[in-house]
């Protein structure tokens, strides 16, 4: 039956929205993995397919792996915080044993158009180790393409330090944040109000787009990094600093907001470049921060020497880093990327051999952020004078 002319135009426009709602879709990249180490993949995956989202759990039984570790709570906290002991020496636990029910959480990360990576190249990508490979499930979906809205609903300013980390459409530290602005009960309230105030203007204010996850400030090594830079060794003028593996420019940004100057950022992904300089843009300190494309075997060491080095990474070109500075007269240098445990004293025997001594470490679930300092005739160089 045919309906009127009117009815017939209605239907016409609702076949055309649909197939414009149908061209507004993408492909999003679904990886399940046991929930145990949702975080690791999460931070580890995001480097190589931008921002996810984390959906239900669901309890299922594994197959044939390896053993879980037992894990010491004292140390992986949910709150971080710094540690100046021995390293620990127990390793991450990968997943459940045999038989047993697992719980298995799906991230669904949002690669840009076209260039989803092949499972292989996921697997290669997790941390050797971390997970069994029969428990990872990897499977494309298609999503709409309004999960940029979505992704907004996880980003909200954080507070590092002296340093405040917002995304561009939230308000900047020194405006008032919803409750703030009514009426103060009295004296009292008009005094917390004024100290509020204050400590929102003393903040270093930097503005980063999430748009291509390449680091926003959500993740532990980030974070620590950051924190740990800011816990200074010498408290004279701040200098040179370089940022290797600089992704969305976060920390360089950071550091030239703190008072580092000159600041060198580099990293060899062209999209994280992309980011980086219009972060650095965005936030004002394109006189300060210089982003170069290069890797760490490729950059000069003229860069490095004198200066502090930020390393947020993986434990491979972390440990090239530090090879690489084995004779170059650096400040200092901060990593992270690097999972408590075995990662953790891998790199702490090869900084020795290099000629580095542990610092100031930082520890946040998984992940463990340190300070390598120069060792001068066996003895760590001392930045305090006492």
């Amino acid at each position: 039956m045919t309906g009127t002319p009117s009815e017939e135009r209605s239907n016409e426009k609702r076949r055309a929205e649909r197939s414009a709602g149908a061209s507004e879709a993408d492909r999003a990249v679904r990886v399940t993995v046991p929930e145990s180490v949702v975080d690791v993949v999460g931070a580890v995956l995001m480097d190589l397919m931008g921002p996810f989202e984390v959906e239900t759990p669901q309890t299922v039984k594994a197959p044939q792996t390896q053993d879980a570790s037992q894990t010491d709570d004292a140390v992986r906290t949910e709150d971080a915080r710094l540690i100046d002991d021995v390293p620990r020496t127990d390793d991450i636990p990968a997943c459940s044993s045999a038989g047993a029910s697992v719980r298995m959480t799906p991230l669904r990360f949002f690669p840009e158009a076209g260039a989803e990576p092949a499972t292989e190249e996921i697997l290669a990508a997790l941390p050797e180790g971390l997970v069994d490979p029969g428990l990872v499930l990897v499977e494309t979906v298609v999503v709409a393409r309004d999960w940029v809205e979505g992704w907004r609903d996880h980003f909200h300013p954080i507070v590092v330090g002296k340093v405040r980390i917002r995304p561009p459409w939230e308000s900047p530290p020194d405006t008032p944040v919803a409750g703030e602005g009514g009426p103060s009960p009295g004296a009292a309230g008009a005094a917390a109000a004024e100290r509020r105030a204050g400590t929102r203007a003393s903040l270093r204010d930097v503005v980063i787009n999430p748009g291509l996850g390449f680091g926003t400030g959500l993740h532990p090594t980030t974070r620590g990094t950051l924190q740990l830079l800011q816990v200074e060794r010498s408290r004279g003028a701040r200098g040179p600093l370089v940022d290797a593996g600089t992704g969305s420019g976060i920390l360089a940004i950071a550091a030239a907001k703190l008072g580092w100057h000159p600041v060198l950022a580099f990293d060899k992904d062209a999209a994280a470049l992309v980011s980086a300089r219009e972060n650095v843009e965005a936030n004002g300190v394109d006189k300060v921060v210089e982003v170069h494309k290069t890797d760490v075997s490729n950059a000069p060491l003229q860069w490095f020497a004198g200066s502090t080095v930020l390393a947020n990474m993986t434990l491979g070109p972390v440990s090239s880093l530090v090879r690489k500075l084995r004779d170059t007269p650096v400040s200092r240098l901060v990593v992270s990327g690097i999972l408590a445990g075995t990662q953790e004293c891998e790199l702490l025997n090869e900084a020795e051999e290099c000629g580095f001594s542990p610092g100031r470490r930082l520890y946040e679930a998984e992940w463990v952020s340190l300070e390598l300092v120069p060792t001068v005739t066996g003895e760590p160089v001392n930045f305090m004078g006492s």
